[in-house]
């Protein structure tokens, strides 16, 4: 599946722990996210969620496409934006073939 990064503003986090239907029983927490205007549904792992998150924060999404659905992660690690290439178009200018 294809994946693709976004910022989203998190805007609750629930207190239930789930597992997932898998071979390892990962931990997770439902979330609702805010990206372009609109809120969605998400997910974020346990152990992400235990390295602290702050709701009203944004942070990179990781949205994976899944016929029509698509399926949200709120990554933690880094609530940094996103790197685009307008960010370093002049940097990559520089590089001569």
């Amino acid at each position: 599946m294809e994946t693709i990064k976004t910022q989203g503003k998190l805007i609750f986090v629930a207190d239930a722990i789930k597992e997932c239907d898998n071979a390892n029983r990962t931990k997770f927490r439902t979330c609702t996210v805010e990206i372009k205007g609109k809120e969605y549904f998400a997910k974020i792992w346990e152990k992400s969620f235990q390295n602290g998150v702050v709701v009203g924060t944004d942070y990179t999404c990781e949205l994976q496409a899944d016929g029509d659905t698509v399926w949200i992660t709120l990554l933690n690690g880094s609530s940094a934006a996103i790197a685009t290439m307008a960010d370093f178009a002049d940097l990559f200018a520089e590089i001569t073939v």
